[in-house]
């Protein structure tokens, strides 16, 4: 796991407004003093601190997001909501049953 490494107020103020504020992996908006900076590429899959692969994210999207790709996260997401529906399903024919 690579150390976590903190962001200059240049960066950080670069990367907040480069996102107009909102968190680059679920789209609300985020504070400016809760924000955190995520790499695009996570430095384990060959990602760099360089300005361009940084983007604004909740501290709960970040560490949900972990050391994935966008595609990768996005994929575990739509399972988790796959399965989600289903659980409501499985769970309405369930009471129906009783």
């Amino acid at each position: 796991m690579a150390k976590n490494r903190i962001f200059s107020d240049y960066e950080k103020k670069t990367v907040y407004a480069r996102a107009n504020g909102k968190c680059e992996i679920c789209g609300k908006p985020v504070k400016f003093k809760k924000m955190t900076v995520d790499h695009k590429i996570p430095l384990s899959k060959g990602g760099t601190n360089d300005l361009s692969n940084l983007q604004l994210a909740h501290m709960t999207c970040n560490r949900a997001k972990a050391d994935m790709l966008a595609d990768e996260f996005a994929e575990l997401a739509e399972q988790i909501v796959m399965h989600n529906r289903w659980m409501k399903i499985k769970n309405i024919f369930a009471k129906e049953i009783m």
